[in-house]
């Protein structure tokens, strides 16, 4: 098995991974593997793109979920095996894979080791209004609106030490927010005008305290499944949280679920988009799509998907 590692600096700076990863080959009787550190010019696409042409069986992505799409979106058609130890923040696409978290050894194991399962990837483009287009990928979800203003608020250094609940904090400022007037076509079918908190496009749905924000996504059904989220006062936000928390299968007011294969946003003012995290200012239209099993990851062989 020949073996390349894309691994994100920042996120183990003692270069643990790169040596459990070294350590595994060797003990397996596989040949040293190739280590690629991401940059900030280049943040994994590169890197695991040079993978592939070296001929390498398996890229293990050390990172969080910019450095795993960033990986994914070179690794996407052409057959080359992801194995992700995940390192980042939230951690978002390996909970949905039911990866390991919080233990190198166990995460690598599958990694080098678990089932290869076809998995979907998102694509995104937006643009703004000076014709600027940007596009990128994603494994977890596209967002635009307030949700998106909430990512861009989370400060660095909050972020840093409280982890994943640093999102917490500026969402509280933002749910009040008024209704944003948005333009929705679902695989290119008729427009439908909409005032909206924001409207997700995801792969994957579940988050962190088993929240689903997605219900019955999954990371390879082939659909992009949307969520529509717009509640008429600050208490609306309160059947929305515990749907997405207790699972409620009943409807709530302020949330409407739809899949597709595209969706394509605009808006009257410029909004703030996220892609997987990242966020994007002054965006005027979103366009998001799946790719259907396009990925071959390796998961658990417990089935934990």
């Amino acid at each position: 098995m020949r073996v390349a590692v894309v691994a994100n600096p920042v996120r183990d700076p003692a270069g643990r991974v790169d040596a459990a990863v070294e350590a595994a080959c060797r003990s397996r009787g596989w040949p040293a593997p190739r280590i690629r550190a991401t940059t900030i010019e280049d943040p994994g696409a590169g890197q695991a793109a040079a993978a592939v042409r070296d001929g390498s069986d398996l890229v293990v992505v050390s990172g969080g979920d910019g450095t795993v799409r960033e990986a994914a979106s070179a690794l996407a058609g052409t057959g080359v095996a992801m194995g992700i130890v995940p390192r980042g923040t939230a951690n978002l696409y390996a909970r949905n894979l039911r990866l390991p978290l919080g233990s190198v050894e166990r995460s690598l194991d599958v990694a080098l080791d678990g089932e290869p399962h076809e998995a979907d990837l998102g694509r995104a483009r937006w643009g703004r209004r000076d014709g600027q287009v940007r596009e990128g990928a994603f494994v977890v979800l596209a967002g635009i609106g307030h949700d998106a203003r909430t990512v861009e608020l989370v400060r660095p250094a909050l972020k840093k030490h409280t982890q994943w609940v640093a999102y917490f904090i500026p969402a509280l400022a933002t749910l009040g927010a008024s209704l944003l007037p948005m333009t929705i076509s679902r695989d290119g079918g008729p427009p439908e005008q909409r005032k909206l908190w924001c409207l997700l496009a995801g792969n994957v749905g579940r988050i962190p305290l088993g929240i689903e924000v997605l219900p019955g996504a999954r990371v390879d059904d082939g659909l992009l499944h949307l969520a529509a989220v717009a509640p008429a006062r600050v208490v609306g936000w309160v059947p929305i949280a515990l749907k997405g928390l207790l699972h409620w299968p009943r409807d709530v007011a302020g949330l409407g679920y739809r899949t597709a294969t595209s969706v394509r946003v605009d808006t009257e003012a410029p909004l703030t988009i996220h892609v997987d995290g990242d966020e994007h200012s002054g965006v005027v239209w979103l366009e998001a799509m799946i790719e259907s099993r396009v990925l071959r990851v390796h998961v658990p062989t417990n089935g934990g998907r």
